[in-house]
Formats: C-alpha cells, sequence, structure tokens
C-alpha cells in the first residue's frame, strides 16, 4: 500500500493466496550474487537483521536464514525489472523495506509510524502498505511473502522515481502486475504477468456474476476507498486493476494502445503527464473529470464506452470465458 502526496492510497490487501509458479525453472549457470552487508537489528526486543544492497535497507525479524539471506537477491531483481519497465529519473536513496516475522509485530509498527490510518492498514488479512518511502509487510508464507514484496516494491519504486503523483490506477494495477513469477534455483523471479493465480479467481467470480466495476470507476476510485468494502468488491478491484494493465502491456501487434501506453509509462509522475491530464480536465463542461480518468483520456482513450467494450471482451478472453 501506498499513501501519496495528496492522501490517496494504494494497498495490497491479500484475501485469499494463489501465486503462480509453485516450483521455478533451474537456469543453466548460476546468476552472479548480490553483494550486501547484514547487521543485527531488532524491534521491540525481537532480534532481527538489516540488510544492505544497492538499492534496499532490508530491516528484517524473520528467523529463517536462507530465506532472509535470499531477500536482497530477490529485491534487486525486482527493482531490474521495474527499470526495464520504467525508467528512472533520477539515482534515489536506497529503500527501506520493513518486513517483520510476526503479524503482532506489523501491527505495533504500524500503528507507531501511521497512526492516522493503522486501522485501514490492519484491515488487510496478509499483506503490506507502502508509505512515506518505506514498504512496511510482514511474513505469511514464502510464495505470498515474496509476492507482496513485489507488489509493494513497485509502489516504492515509484515514489522514490517519479516527481509528480502517479495515478491510482496505473499505480496499483502496475504493482499487481509484477505480483506473479517463478522462482529460479537461486529464488530469482522471472515475472509471468498473465498468469497472476491470486487475481484470477477475482476475475472470473465478477465476470460470471456480472458484476465488473465499469472502467470510468476505475479510473477514479484508489485502494483506500476500495479495501473498506466488501471481501468479494475488494478481489473484485484488485482483479480488474492487474487485467487492465495486462491488456495495455500486450505487444503492438495485438494492442492498438500499446504504443499510447508506452508513453504514458515514460511520462508517468512528470509534470508533462500533469499538463495533458489538466488540459483534458479544462475542456470537461461537466467538471466531473478525475485526475486518473484524465490522464486516461489524454494518453489512451477519450471513447469510455467504446474501451469498456474492448476491455470487457479481453477479460473473457483472458479468463478463456464466452463473453
Amino acid at each position: 500500500m501506498r499513501r501519496s502526496s495528496t492522501g490517496r492510497v494504494q494497498l495490497l490487501g491479500f484475501l485469499a493466496i494463489a501465486l503462480a509458479g509453485a516450483s521455478g525453472c533451474k537456469s543453466a549457470s548460476a546468476p552472479p550474487p548480490v553483494a550486501f552487508t547484514s547487521e543485527d537489528w531488532s524491534y521491540r526486543g525481537a532480534k532481527g537483521r538489516k540488510l544492505t544492497s544497492d538499492h534496499y535497507e532490508l530491516f528484517t525479524t524473520c528467523k529463517s536464514k536462507p530465506f532472509v539471506d535470499a531477500m536482497p537477491g530477490f529485491m534487486e531483481t525486482c527493482w531490474s525489472a521495474y527499470e526495464k519497465l520504467i525508467s528512472p529519473f533520477a539515482p534515489p536513496k536506497k529503500c527501506e523495506t520493513y518486513l517483520f516475522g510476526s503479524r503482532r509485530q506489523w501491527e505495533q509498527f504500524t500503528e507507531e509510524f501511521a497512526p492516522a490510518r493503522a486501522a485501514i492498514y490492519k484491515r488487510i488479512r496478509s499483506g503490506g502498505y507502502s508509505e512515506r518511502g518505506l514498504t512496511v509487510s510482514h511474513y505469511d508464507t514464502q510464495r505470498s511473502t515474496l509476492s507482496v514484496l513485489a507488489h509493494e516494491g513497485l509502489h516504492q519504486y515509484l515514489e522514490v522515481t517519479r516527481s509528480r503523483e502517479v495515478p491510482a490506477w496505473l499505480n496499483e494495477g502496475l504493482a499487481c502486475y509484477f505480483e506473479a513469477f517463478e522462482l529460479d534455483a537461486h529464488n530469482r523471479p522471472t515475472f509471468t504477468p498473465t498468469k497472476n493465480y491470486l487475481r484470477t479467481p477475482g476475475l472470473r467470480e465478477a465476470l460470471t456474476g456480472k458484476n465488473l466495476i465499469p472502467i470510468k470507476e476505475i479510473l477514479g476510485t484508489h485502494a483506500g476507498i476500495e479495501v473498506q468494502k466488501k471481501a468479494v468488491q475488494v478481489r473484485n478491484y484488485y482483479s480488474q486493476e492487474w487485467a487492465l494493465i495486462v491488456m495495455l502491456m500486450r505487444p503492438k501487434k495485438e494492442n492498438s494502445y500499446h504504443e499510447a501506453f508506452q508513453l504514458l509509462l515514460a511520462e508517468m509522475g512528470t509534470d508533462t503527464m500533469l499538463r495533458k491530464a489538466n488540459a483534458m480536465m479544462a475542456a470537461d463542461t461537466e467538471g466531473g473529470m478525475t485526475l486518473g480518468e484524465a490522464v486516461f483520456q489524454a494518453y489512451l482513450s477519450d471513447d469510455l464506452a467504446g474501451f469498456q467494450a474492448e476491455y470487457e471482451a479481453y477479460l473473457h478472453k483472458l479468463m478463456d470465458m464466452d463473453g
């Protein structure tokens, strides 16, 4: 979860755990090891470790040494994937990431770090949040915990590499895009965004029940609002966020929005993006356009009804369901 300067919140609320890649593919040769330093650290008397790598300061009270030792390699591989998709504007400071060994420690830290939003954050059954450049999560299972770290890491990456706010639908959707992966023999992720088995049940549920959230609403809402709704609605929201980005990320030969979306990725969180969005909002005679919708219309399509039809058709295809 991430709280932006405008008070909007992006968060990952795992209401069910089902991740891709139960076992990874072994690479032909070992990747170069990720260099990191380790030192003692503690939280409220619980012994832990602080691991420092090129881009991260990782604080954890998890007790499994093999898991903890693999964290820098996992997170630095995530950073490389984020950077490949979204070029950073400037070298950022090291990112602080907290992974607690128990939910109770996570709740205590949250109450201290973000007292005004702790009640909302604690509604997350198994997940994490990103705020003020930090990510905070707790251990659940290895697979689910790594997925949380990859999701929240994307929020954190955008916060430290963008100069302007990134629309919630784009921020949250991109975070969901990195949730699914296969692990190699060295615990490095290879991302498999179309095989996000955490999100596919929620999307199938929404399609079967004809309960899709309209694209205009997806563009105008944010996770801080959605996470307070019923569990089925939360599942629907995150699933549609994931599917929207997967649709827009398809290759050019099957995606008429490909080039426009790549331009948006290059300009998101910049003054250029904001100027284009402001121009779109200024031309809105009804005066109710949100930033998220303005960015979408400026870069992708001002025909939301037409896009809605394409989007629904793609969702059925993605789930291999008849429309």
